[in-house]
């Protein structure tokens, strides 16, 4: 079952070019970026969840998840809404962006909960959810090793997270594109935020020694507007990939997102960009900077909204299993991944 998020047509956004420049509220940002990110992860992020569920309820008990950082709780409802027998916790720190929802089953529920700090469950969950929280949360591999803590013994992680730069199809990308990203990277540093994990999210996860090194790994490079139409945008996307070093090479096509998904993503992302880049200046950077980070940000936004921008931006989803026994010390080699297709593993 589709989620059901109430949202305006991304048609308006097509028709009318003004609606993308707008800023929007944070509850309608997360709810637009909820819609993207899952058009593009799934089947396989479903699938994934659906099969790890379904082991657990065939073994006659209730399953248990946890949403990190829930936000308007959409992802944590939805989930509730498909599985009856899963009972769902939502956590975060702010309130504000939450959504009330009709809960038929009653299996969700939502608590607040600093997760810079040690969580008050062990060895409880079935399936641990993050997402987009690697711009909020210092030390973010630290944030892993607590959550790891969370998850019974064969239990899932689920993390996924966004690059905040931005790479193009044609080449380096423009000066102005750099230089918002070097600076970003900068001032964030400062807050112990590395902008260059999602890349690394694999060997992040590994480096814990809590979990199995067969794992499941998706990176979808999401357009940046709707510069590119049907199946050129496909094509240039597999083109970006296949550029990439092994193991990211290896790309199954006929599980790639297909050129309307991409087109769709891409119109979302020009919606939201404004308003992310803003976001992300006013809540991590200090007052100091922020002048100079918000110019740069809107030279920046203003070329990876013109309309023939050829800009992809990176997003990467690593779904591993914890494993039986605790680590007698830490990992630190690189992982091997399942496959480079997730959907062939699912139906393995």
């Amino acid at each position: 079952m589709a989620d059901k998020v109430t949202l305006p047509s991304i048609s308006t956004v097509l028709n009318s070019p003004t609606e993308a420049s707008f800023m929007m509220s944070e509850q309608e940002r997360l709810d637009w970026l909820h819609v993207m990110h899952m058009s593009l992860l799934n089947p396989s992020h479903d699938d994934l969840i659906m099969q790890h569920l379904a082991k657990v309820h065939a073994s006659g008990r209730r399953s248990k998840v946890l949403d990190v950082g829930t936000g308007t709780g959409t992802w944590a409802v939805s989930l509730a809404l498909r599985h009856p027998f899963a009972d769902v916790i939502g956590i975060d720190i702010n309130w504000s962006n939450f959504t009330n929802a009709h809960l038929p089953h009653g299996n969700v529920d939502f608590s607040t909960v600093d997760v810079t700090q040690t969580l008050p469950w062990t060895s409880f969950f079935d399936i641990v959810h993050v997402k987009s929280m690697l711009m909020d949360i210092p030390y973010y591999p630290q944030l892993i090793r607590r959550l790891s803590e969370t998850l019974r013994p064969g239990g899932m992680i689920i993390l996924i997270e966004s690059e905040l730069s931005y790479e193009s199809v044609q080449g380096p990308p423009s000066s102005v594109v750099e230089a918002w990203s070097e600076a970003l990277k900068r001032a964030l540093a400062a807050k112990n935020t590395d902008v260059g994990l999602p890349r690394r999210l694999d060997t992040t996860v590994a480096a814990t020694g809590f979990f199995s090194p067969q794992f499941f790994f998706q990176e979808i490079g999401c357009p940046v507007g709707a510069y590119m139409k049907g199946e050129c945008m496909v094509q240039a996307n597999l083109a970006f990939l296949l550029s990439l070093p092994y193991p990211f090479r290896t790309i199954d096509s006929t599980t790639f997102p297909e050129s309307q998904t991409l087109l769709r993503a891409g119109q979302i992302q020009a919606h939201v960009l404004r308003t992310s880049l803003h976001r992300l200046v006013c809540n991590r950077i200090d007052h100091a900077e922020r002048a100079t980070l918000l110019s740069l940000g809107e030279a920046c936004v203003q070329q990876l909204m013109a309309p023939d921008t050829p800009y992809l931006q990176r997003l990467f989803a690593v779904y591993a299993y914890k494993k039986a026994q605790p680590p007698t010390q830490a990992v630190t080699t690189h992982p091997g991944r399942a496959a480079t297709s997730v959907a062939s593993l699912v139906q393995s």
